[in-house]
Protein backbone atom coordinates (compact mmCIF):
# COMPACT_ATOMS: atom_id res chain seq x y z
CA UNK A 1 0.00 0.00 0.00
CA UNK A 2 1.42 3.17 -0.67
CA UNK A 3 1.69 6.32 1.16
CA UNK A 4 -0.81 8.11 -0.58
CA UNK A 5 -3.54 5.39 0.09
CA UNK A 6 -2.09 4.83 3.89
CA UNK A 7 -3.37 8.14 4.57
CA UNK A 8 -6.35 8.41 2.56
CA UNK A 9 -7.50 4.85 5.12
CA UNK A 10 -6.16 7.04 8.42
CA UNK A 11 -8.00 9.99 7.03
CA UNK A 12 -10.99 7.91 6.99
CA UNK A 13 -10.75 6.27 10.25
CA UNK A 14 -10.33 9.20 12.02
CA UNK A 15 -13.64 10.53 9.90
CA UNK A 16 -15.78 6.92 11.31
CA UNK A 17 -14.32 7.84 14.86
CA UNK A 18 -15.69 11.21 14.71
CA UNK A 19 -18.45 10.46 13.27
CA UNK A 20 -19.70 6.99 15.75
CA UNK A 21 -22.45 8.21 18.41
CA UNK A 22 -20.56 8.57 21.97
CA UNK A 23 -22.86 6.96 24.71
CA UNK A 24 -22.50 8.46 27.95
CA UNK A 25 -22.19 6.21 31.18
CA UNK A 26 -24.64 6.36 33.32
CA UNK A 27 -24.20 8.15 36.63
CA UNK A 28 -23.67 5.91 39.30
CA UNK A 29 -26.15 7.52 41.47
CA UNK A 30 -29.24 9.59 41.73
CA UNK A 31 -28.76 13.34 41.46
CA UNK A 32 -30.16 15.34 44.16
CA UNK A 33 -31.85 17.13 42.05
CA UNK A 34 -33.88 15.09 40.49
CA UNK A 35 -35.03 13.52 44.01
CA UNK A 36 -36.05 16.96 44.46
CA UNK A 37 -37.81 17.70 41.72
CA UNK A 38 -39.57 14.31 42.04
CA UNK A 39 -40.88 15.45 45.63
CA UNK A 40 -41.64 18.87 44.00
CA UNK A 41 -43.85 17.66 41.40
CA UNK A 42 -46.11 14.91 43.37
CA UNK A 43 -46.93 18.41 45.94
CA UNK A 44 -48.27 20.39 43.17
CA UNK A 45 -49.81 17.27 41.29
CA UNK A 46 -51.78 16.70 44.92
CA UNK A 47 -52.56 20.58 45.11
CA UNK A 48 -53.85 20.25 41.92
CA UNK A 49 -55.14 23.95 40.05
CA UNK A 50 -55.81 26.22 43.14
CA UNK A 51 -55.83 29.21 40.87
CA UNK A 52 -52.96 30.90 43.36
CA UNK A 53 -49.16 30.82 43.24
CA UNK A 54 -48.14 27.61 45.47
CA UNK A 55 -44.39 28.13 46.55
CA UNK A 56 -43.00 24.56 47.32
CA UNK A 57 -39.87 24.35 49.18
CA UNK A 58 -38.29 20.95 49.67
CA UNK A 59 -35.63 20.01 51.86
CA UNK A 60 -32.01 19.30 50.89
CA UNK A 61 -30.73 16.16 50.57
CA UNK A 62 -28.08 14.82 52.73
CA UNK A 63 -25.12 15.31 50.39
CA UNK A 64 -23.42 12.65 52.17
CA UNK A 65 -26.26 10.12 50.60
CA UNK A 66 -25.29 7.78 47.98
CA UNK A 67 -28.39 6.14 46.42
CA UNK A 68 -27.99 4.20 43.09
CA UNK A 69 -28.71 4.82 39.71
CA UNK A 70 -32.43 4.21 39.12
CA UNK A 71 -32.99 3.63 35.50
CA UNK A 72 -36.84 3.80 35.99
CA UNK A 73 -39.05 7.00 36.62
CA UNK A 74 -38.68 7.95 40.39
CA UNK A 75 -42.19 7.47 41.91
CA UNK A 76 -42.98 10.12 44.34
CA UNK A 77 -45.71 10.38 46.83
CA UNK A 78 -47.39 12.51 49.80
CA UNK A 79 -46.63 10.64 53.05
CA UNK A 80 -48.97 9.47 55.42
CA UNK A 81 -52.79 9.95 55.01
CA UNK A 82 -52.03 11.84 51.56
CA UNK A 83 -52.93 15.02 52.90
CA UNK A 84 -50.96 18.23 52.47
CA UNK A 85 -50.38 20.33 55.31
CA UNK A 86 -48.48 23.60 56.06
CA UNK A 87 -45.13 21.19 56.47
CA UNK A 88 -45.54 17.52 54.52
CA UNK A 89 -43.38 14.44 54.26
CA UNK A 90 -43.22 13.41 50.35
CA UNK A 91 -41.38 10.07 49.58
CA UNK A 92 -39.54 9.38 46.47
CA UNK A 93 -38.71 5.73 45.13
CA UNK A 94 -36.96 3.83 42.72
CA UNK A 95 -38.59 0.60 41.99
CA UNK A 96 -35.51 -0.70 39.62
CA UNK A 97 -32.66 -2.18 40.14
CA UNK A 98 -31.27 -2.00 43.70
CA UNK A 99 -34.87 -0.35 45.09
CA UNK A 100 -34.27 2.19 47.33
CA UNK A 101 -36.71 5.36 49.06
CA UNK A 102 -36.19 8.67 51.10
CA UNK A 103 -38.67 10.89 52.53
CA UNK A 104 -38.32 14.61 52.49
CA UNK A 105 -39.38 17.49 54.28
CA UNK A 106 -41.65 20.05 52.04
CA UNK A 107 -42.77 23.39 53.13
CA UNK A 108 -45.51 25.12 51.33
CA UNK A 109 -46.95 28.74 51.24
CA UNK A 110 -49.73 29.83 49.16
CA UNK A 111 -50.08 33.50 47.89
CA UNK A 112 -53.48 34.31 47.12
CA UNK A 113 -56.51 36.60 47.94
CA UNK A 114 -57.48 36.53 51.73
CA UNK A 115 -60.48 37.60 54.16
CA UNK A 116 -58.31 39.58 56.93
CA UNK A 117 -59.77 40.80 59.98
CA UNK A 118 -60.43 44.47 60.54
CA UNK A 119 -61.10 44.41 63.83
CA UNK A 120 -60.53 41.64 67.12
CA UNK A 121 -63.69 39.21 67.51
CA UNK A 122 -65.45 36.99 69.63
CA UNK A 123 -65.73 33.65 69.78
CA UNK A 124 -69.37 32.37 68.93
CA UNK A 125 -70.01 35.64 66.55
CA UNK A 126 -71.19 35.30 63.73
CA UNK A 127 -68.93 37.25 61.43
CA UNK A 128 -69.98 39.53 57.99
CA UNK A 129 -68.45 40.93 55.15
CA UNK A 130 -67.72 44.13 57.05
CA UNK A 131 -65.59 42.94 59.47
CA UNK A 132 -63.01 41.92 57.05
CA UNK A 133 -61.12 43.13 53.82
CA UNK A 134 -59.88 41.29 51.49
CA UNK A 135 -56.26 42.00 51.16
CA UNK A 136 -53.31 39.75 48.87
CA UNK A 137 -50.69 37.73 51.28
CA UNK A 138 -48.34 34.72 51.56
CA UNK A 139 -49.45 32.17 53.83
CA UNK A 140 -48.32 28.58 55.21
CA UNK A 141 -50.38 25.87 53.19
CA UNK A 142 -52.79 25.67 50.35
CA UNK A 143 -55.52 28.30 49.43
CA UNK A 144 -58.31 25.96 50.12
CA UNK A 145 -57.13 26.40 54.28
CA UNK A 146 -58.31 30.19 54.39
CA UNK A 147 -61.62 32.10 53.34
CA UNK A 148 -61.32 34.72 50.41
CA UNK A 149 -65.09 35.48 49.35
CA UNK A 150 -67.22 37.50 52.01
CA UNK A 151 -70.07 35.33 50.35
CA UNK A 152 -68.43 32.15 52.45
CA UNK A 153 -69.16 34.23 55.96
CA UNK A 154 -73.33 33.25 55.34
CA UNK A 155 -74.74 31.40 58.12
CA UNK A 156 -71.17 30.69 60.12
CA UNK A 157 -69.65 31.50 63.80
CA UNK A 158 -66.50 31.83 64.72
CA UNK A 159 -64.94 28.52 66.81
CA UNK A 160 -62.48 30.80 68.51
CA UNK A 161 -61.60 34.11 68.93
CA UNK A 162 -59.66 36.09 66.12
CA UNK A 163 -57.58 39.13 66.64
CA UNK A 164 -57.26 42.37 64.61
CA UNK A 165 -55.10 42.25 60.81
CA UNK A 166 -55.72 37.86 61.11
CA UNK A 167 -56.21 36.05 57.86
CA UNK A 168 -59.02 33.84 58.47
CA UNK A 169 -58.55 30.50 58.64
CA UNK A 170 -61.30 27.93 57.51
CA UNK A 171 -60.96 26.55 60.70
CA UNK A 172 -62.13 29.02 62.50
CA UNK A 173 -65.30 29.00 61.12
CA UNK A 174 -68.03 26.66 61.81
CA UNK A 175 -71.66 26.61 60.54
CA UNK A 176 -73.73 28.51 62.60
CA UNK A 177 -77.36 26.82 64.95
CA UNK A 178 -80.61 27.87 63.10
CA UNK A 179 -81.99 26.26 66.00
CA UNK A 180 -81.00 27.05 69.94
CA UNK A 181 -81.61 25.33 73.36
CA UNK A 182 -85.10 26.10 75.09
CA UNK A 183 -86.63 27.07 71.52
CA UNK A 184 -89.94 25.81 71.01
CA UNK A 185 -90.16 24.28 67.58
CA UNK A 186 -92.43 21.46 65.49
CA UNK A 187 -90.93 18.22 65.41
CA UNK A 188 -92.56 16.03 62.67
CA UNK A 189 -92.83 12.62 63.38
CA UNK A 190 -93.67 9.35 60.72
CA UNK A 191 -94.85 6.23 61.80
CA UNK A 192 -97.38 3.74 60.98
CA UNK A 193 -98.33 5.04 57.64
CA UNK A 194 -99.18 8.32 59.32
CA UNK A 195 -97.08 11.88 59.71
CA UNK A 196 -97.60 13.70 63.43
CA UNK A 197 -96.86 17.47 64.40
CA UNK A 198 -96.28 18.47 67.89
CA UNK A 199 -94.74 21.45 69.65
CA UNK A 200 -91.33 20.12 71.47
CA UNK A 201 -88.37 22.31 73.44
CA UNK A 202 -85.13 21.78 71.73
CA UNK A 203 -82.50 20.60 74.11
CA UNK A 204 -79.39 22.27 72.52
CA UNK A 205 -78.72 24.21 69.84
CA UNK A 206 -78.42 22.45 66.72
CA UNK A 207 -76.90 22.79 63.10
CA UNK A 208 -78.77 21.74 59.65
CA UNK A 209 -79.00 18.15 59.43
CA UNK A 210 -77.54 17.45 63.03
CA UNK A 211 -79.56 15.27 65.32
CA UNK A 212 -80.49 16.89 68.33
CA UNK A 213 -82.75 16.23 71.67
CA UNK A 214 -85.86 17.31 71.81
CA UNK A 215 -88.60 17.20 74.80
CA UNK A 216 -92.63 16.78 74.72
CA UNK A 217 -93.10 19.58 77.42
CA UNK A 218 -96.68 17.80 77.71
CA UNK A 219 -95.42 14.11 77.66
CA UNK A 220 -91.81 14.74 79.17
CA UNK A 221 -91.10 12.15 76.36
CA UNK A 222 -87.09 13.17 75.08
CA UNK A 223 -86.93 11.93 71.15
CA UNK A 224 -83.33 12.08 69.17
CA UNK A 225 -84.64 14.54 65.74
CA UNK A 226 -82.71 15.85 62.35
CA UNK A 227 -82.47 19.69 62.12
CA UNK A 228 -84.76 20.35 59.03
CA UNK A 229 -84.94 23.88 59.36
CA UNK A 230 -84.92 27.00 61.95
CA UNK A 231 -88.67 25.88 62.54
CA UNK A 232 -88.25 22.19 62.11
CA UNK A 233 -87.19 18.89 63.59
CA UNK A 234 -87.57 15.29 62.08
CA UNK A 235 -87.54 11.89 63.29
CA UNK A 236 -88.77 8.25 62.00
CA UNK A 237 -90.88 6.55 64.89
Amino acid sequence: MNKRAIHRFGATAVAMLLLRPVHAAEPAYTGAAAIRTAAEQAVRAAAGAAGNVLNVNVDTVDSRLRLSYCASTLHAFVAGDGQLRDRTTVGVRCDAGNRWSIYLGVALSSEMPVLVARHAMAAGSQPTADDFSVVIRRLPGLSSHYLSDPAQLAGQRLRRPVVMDEALNADAVAVAPIVHRGQEITLLAHGGGMDVRVTVIALSDGRPDERIRVQNPGSQRIVEATVRSSQLVEVSL
